[in-house]
């Protein structure tokens, strides 16, 4: 005869088994889904063509700043991905100008269509802010905006033959905003592209008293302030400020 008692506890045992087994399966984690901007590698700054994090990416390291980018990623970036240990300051044109953003380290952020046109990675965020850094030495420089920002012409000092000094004249050109003088001479500017000129003072209303050269003593960087921002058109380089025209 069939020991039914036997039969039922052996079920019990199974139906306890198979009970367990499937409770293993049902916490089994389920497989994650990428998360936006985890694909940014280590010690890069990323741009990416699509928002969050999306689309097309271009990776860039600390080494590989992009004051302006080619015609295919002009404005092209949607969102960014900050994975260094550097601020990225990000510009919205060419040459560190126009409109600026600040990423902070390991951040992200969000840019509207044509916003982003060059960048730099830099250990404090306050050099974000200017751009002289990218005079060479031995050189005049000015820049198209204020604290080193925007285009910038590096001057090659030659010889004018009227003046007898170092000089360069800029013509008709766009007057700069600011410049640096990383020359061992003074440098004199003038709001004529021949050397002279000058500029009333702003706060005398007779309209007698006059300003002559604006000086930038060697090694010194300026932001131009008025009346003489946006007005100069020549150059040259003095032993002694008294040698200014």
């Amino acid at each position: 005869m069939t020991d039914f008692r036997f039969d039922l506890r052996r079920g019990a045992l199974i139906t306890a088994a198979l009970a367990l087994l499937c409770s293993v399966f049902l916490v089994l984690p389920a497989s994650a889904e990428a998360e936006p901007f985890d694909d940014c590698p280590p010690a890069t700054f990323c741009l990416y063509s699509g928002a969050d994090g999306t689309g097309e990416r271009r990776d860039f390291t600390d080494r590989q700043n992009a004051e302006s980018y080619d015609a295919t990623w002009d404005g092209k970036a949607l969102s960014a991905k900050n994975n260094t240990a550097m601020w990225a300051c990000v510009y919205g044109d060419p040459a560190y100008g126009g409109h600026l953003e600040t990423v902070d380290l390991d951040a992200e952020d969000a840019y509207a269509a044509g916003a982003v046109s060059g960048h730099k990675l830099v250990p404090t965020r306050a050099l974000c802010f200017t751009g002289y850094e990218r005079c060479p030495d031995n050189r005049v420089c000015t820049f198209a905006e204020r604290n080193g920002r925007g285009a910038m012409t590096v001057h090659l000092p030659a010889t004018d033959p009227a003046t007898r000094n170092y000089g360069n004249s800029y013509g008709t050109g766009p007057a700069p905003k600011s410049a640096w003088n990383r020359t061992a001479k003074d440098v004199c500017f003038y709001p004529q592209p021949t050397y002279t000129g000058t500029w009333a003072d702003p706060a005398d209303t007779t309209g007698v008293k006059k300003f002559g050269a604006y000086v930038v003593l060697r090694g010194d960087s300026v932001t131009v302030p008025a009346p003489f921002a946006g007005t100069f058109r020549s150059h040259e380089l003095v032993t002694t400020t008294g040698d200014c025209q």
